[in-house]
């Protein structure tokens, strides 16, 4: 029998904010439409339950003051000796100014974080808080739990796998890796606990039955966080999780797998079983890969199974931009795909990732002519973001390439990556525009008449539209300050030109001495290096460590030319900096 436990514990996932702000006005996306429970609470709730603890959970989205976090929240938080925060990248800055005001109101609080975010950037988390889980918590929690009721203020951590803490002394330690969990663990581990206001409050529920994924597409940080090979759990576990779930409040599923039929034959006999045992499952939908469509048994059992929705990955239509996401996929599959689902009559939601190296403006345009012609349910149409840790965001940021570290941003509907062959300001604004035209009122009256779904289709268009707008109107600002740096861009790049101009003059005037055409070239190099350096400071602030960088790589290459010039007496072999430095 497990005995009550001395600490008091709270869990807390907070929503994500428009300004990244603690109790700041709720951010919007596609997800806003539905109401989904907490990410990992429920689930280390009922573990440390059964450890003992009763933890005070607590899930903003569903409190009495719209979903902002509320003074009484924070009390019951203050109050307790540990604190886990759940943290993704965009609600990170929110998180951490929690974990600040919860030190500052209690000094000996233990703030432990953990999630996708701090994972990746544990030293970024540990300026806030006292240690990091990292990867899966599931088991990591009870023991560090252990050693807190040994000894709360200095516990001994060392020998805790799967954790980056930091010493009283400031020093940070990272323990040994903790292997991900095994089939067996994962079955074992108990359901996921609601709050009453949680439960009341959703409107759809949320079932995990796999982690890891071994697929390697080149922005996803799935890898990152649950490893590259498939864990299931098993088949009896899968299908109480199922019972208990529907038995709580009978609302729509989401099988929140990265990929519901990563292993076909499990998949069909979990469908046969919940057929067969006469489980009356509601609405449900998941997440796919394009090759589950080419099984019809399997569509078929979905179906029959009271499938719904499915969640497909799509990404681009861009053959190149498939291939550089390391996708594994083509736009013919993606064809196969929604068609073989449409024909067993389940919804399709197409995911699309534009801003790649081969994407353009018109890239943009023709996702949004593919989608509507192809009768796609509803849509999302994602700026490439480079959340920390995927292969991508590791080349990008290498390149000089990420534009801004307000994590806030990194929702992927705000363009916070330069793109290879448009502005920042365009891939930004075609995201915008892309979602504006598929969930257009015009589209909506289009589907009214001709689509299978034919009043769904017309209302989530209609509530598109809507949400469309005020994420718009949310980004306001981040467009304008997106438009100032394109004027920056186009303004060093007309300082390049004015370079090359001046060169070209000066090579070809014979009337100069070497000597003088030296001094004058040296005197323009300074004036422009001078006018380059200023003219970051006159960008948003956020922009500036982006455009500084910028502004060092190409002075740099431009001291370079010179130096190499000057060394000897002809001139010919100075060369302008490229412009595909911006």
């Amino acid at each position: 029998m497990t005995t009550t436990k001395r600490l008091r514990v709270g869990l807390i996932e907070l929503p994500a904010t428009v300004d990244g702000r603690l109790g700041g006005k709720l951010a919007r996306d596609v997800y806003s439409l539905f109401r989904f429970p907490a990410r990992g609470i429920p689930l280390l709730t009922g573990i440390l339950r059964r450890e003992g603890y009763d933890p005070v959970a607590i899930n903003p989205k569903y409190n009495r003051h719209r979903g902002r976090f509320s003074q009484e929240e924070f009390r019951a938080l203050a109050s307790c000796d540990v604190v886990g925060i759940s943290v993704i990248t965009r609600t990170a800055f929110q998180s951490y100014e929690l974990a600040a005001l919860l030190k500052e109101a209690n000094p000996q609080i233990t703030i432990i974080f953990g999630g996708p975010h701090t994972t990746t950037l544990p030293e970024e988390a540990l300026q806030y808080g006292d240690i990091v889980v990292l990867h899966e918590g599931d088991l990591t929690i009870g023991e560090i739990m252990e050693r807190l009721e040994d000894h709360a203020t200095q516990p001994h951590l060392d020998d805790v796998p799967g954790i980056v803490f930091k010493r009283p002394d400031g020093e940070i330690v990272y323990t040994a890796k903790r292997p991900f969990l095994t089939t067996e663990q994962l079955s074992a581990l108990p359901f996921p606990e609601f709050t009453p206001e949680e439960l009341r409050g959703i409107s759809h529920n949320v079932i995990t039955t796999a982690r890891g994924c071994p697929y390697r597409c080149d922005f996803c940080d799935v890898i990152v966080n649950f490893g590259g090979q498939f864990r299931f759990m098993d088949d009896d576990s899968t299908i109480e999780l199922i019972k208990y779930v529907t038995r709580l409040k009978r609302i729509p599923i989401f099988f929140g797998d990265d990929i519901f039929t990563a292993n076909k034959r499990r998949t069909k006999r979990i469908l046969e079983r919940i057929l067969s045992e006469g489980i009356n499952m509601p609405r449900w939908a998941h997440q796919d890969r394009v090759e589950s469509a080419r099984d019809p048994e399997l569509l078929a059992l979905k179906k029959r199974a009271n499938c719904h929705y499915v969640m497909l990955g799509l990404e681009s239509i861009n053959p190149t931009t498939l291939k550089l996401y390391n996708k594994h996929a083509t736009l013919e599959r993606n064809i196969e795909a929604v068609e073989a689902y449409h024909r067993a009559g389940i919804k399709v939601h197409g995911m699309f990732v534009l801003g790649s190296d081969a994407d353009t403006r018109e890239t943009i345009r023709e996702t949004v002519r593919w989608a509507k012609k192809m009768k796609l349910e509803s849509a999302q149409f994602f700026a490439l973001t480079a959340v920390p840790g995927p292969p991508l965001s590791q080349r990008l940021e290498r390149e000089g390439r990420i534009l801004s570290t307000q994590w806030h941003l990194f929702d992927a509907q705000h363009a916070v990556v330069r793109p290879a062959k448009m502005t920042p300001w365009e891939l930004q604004e075609g995201i915008f525009s892309a979602s504006l035209d598929f969930y257009s009122y015009k589209e909506a009256l289009r589907m009214l008449v001709s689509s299978r779904h034919r009043w769904f289709n017309f209302l989530i268009r209609v509530q598109g539209r809507m949400l469309s707008k005020q994420i718009i109107k949310d980004s306001r600002e981040y467009q304008a300050a997106l438009q100032q740096l394109d004027a920056w861009h186009s303004a060093v790049q007309h300082s390049l030109e004015q370079w090359r101009k001046r060169l070209d003059h000066l090579m070809n005037d014979v009337t100069v001495s070497v000597e003088e055409k030296r001094a004058q070239l040296e005197h323009h190099m300074s004036d422009m290096m001078q006018k380059l350096r200023e003219s970051h400071t006159m960008i948003n602030e956020q922009f500036r460590p982006y455009c500084k960088r910028v502004i060092d790589d190409l002075l740099t290459k431009i001291h370079d030319s010179f130096h190499q010039a000057t060394a000897s007496s002809s001139f010919m072999d100075v060369r302008e900096p490229q412009a595909d430095a911006l």
